[in-house]
C-alpha cells in the first residue's frame, strides 16, 4: 500500500512538471504514436493479370508465387503449362488472385496490378534514440525503426538490403497545453 501511494505521488509530481524536458522514453512514445497514425512501409507492385513465365528463367518467381498460394494469400485462378518448340524450357501461364488474407498488405488496387507492402517499419527501443539537439521547446532526434519483411518482400526493391533497421530523423516541439508533439 505504501508503495502504491509513493508511486502515485511520483507520477503526480512528474505530471505537474512545467519543464519542457524530453527523454528517450518520451521520444519513443511519440514515435510509436506517430507510426500508429502514419505507418511507414515500402511497397511494390504485384501483377494480378495473366503472367507468362519460363520455368528455368523465372524459377524463383514461380516458387515465390506458389509459396504465397500455400500461405493462403493468393489463389491461382488459371494455370497452364506448355513446352516450347525445340527447347528444354517450358512456359507456364497463370493468373493469380489475392485473397482476403492478403488484405493487410494491400495499399492500392487496380485492374491488372496491386500495390502491396513489402517492408513494414516499427519503432525500436528507447535506448536506440539519439538526440541531436535538445532544448526546453524543440528536440531533434534519430530513432531506429525495425524492418519487418512481408510475404510480398521478393516483389520489391529493398532500399537498405544489408540491414534489419533504418534510422529516421524526427523533430518534436513542446506545447505548454499539449506537451511534446512531433512536427514536420
Amino acid at each position: 500500500m505504501k508503495n502504491l501511494i509513493l508511486m502515485l505521488g511520483v507520477l503526480l509530481l512528474a505530471s505537474c512538471k512545467n519543464s519542457g524536458e524530453i527523454n528517450a522514453a518520451q521520444a519513443e512514445s511519440l514515435v510509436k504514436d506517430y507510426l500508429e497514425h502514419s505507418p511507414q512501409y515500402e511497397t511494390a507492385f504485384f501483377d494480378t493479370y495473366k503472367m507468362k513465365l519460363n520455368t528455368k528463367k523465372d524459377a524463383d518467381l514461380i516458387a515465390t508465387i506458389h509459396d504465397l498460394e500455400e500461405q493462403g494469400l493468393i489463389e491461382i485462378i488459371e494455370q497452364n503449362a506448355r513446352k516450347k518448340w525445340f527447347s528444354k524450357d517450358s512456359v507456364i501461364s497463370l493468373t493469380p488472385s489475392l485473397t482476403q488474407k492478403a488484405l493487410p498488405y494491400v495499399v492500392k488496387q487496380a485492374k491488372t496490378k496491386t500495390e502491396v507492402k513489402t517492408v513494414i517499419y516499427e519503432a525500436g527501443k528507447s535506448q536506440e534514440i539519439n538526440f541531436e539537439r535538445k532544448s526546453d521547446k524543440i528536440a531533434t532526434f534519430n530513432a531506429v525503426l525495425i524492418k519487418h519483411k512481408t510475404p510480398f518482400y521478393s516483389f520489391g526493391k529493398d532500399k537498405n538490403p544489408h540491414s534489419d533497421f533504418i534510422t529516421k530523423h524526427f523533430k518534436a516541439k513542446y506545447f505548454p497545453d499539449k506537451g511534446w508533439m512531433l512536427v514536420h
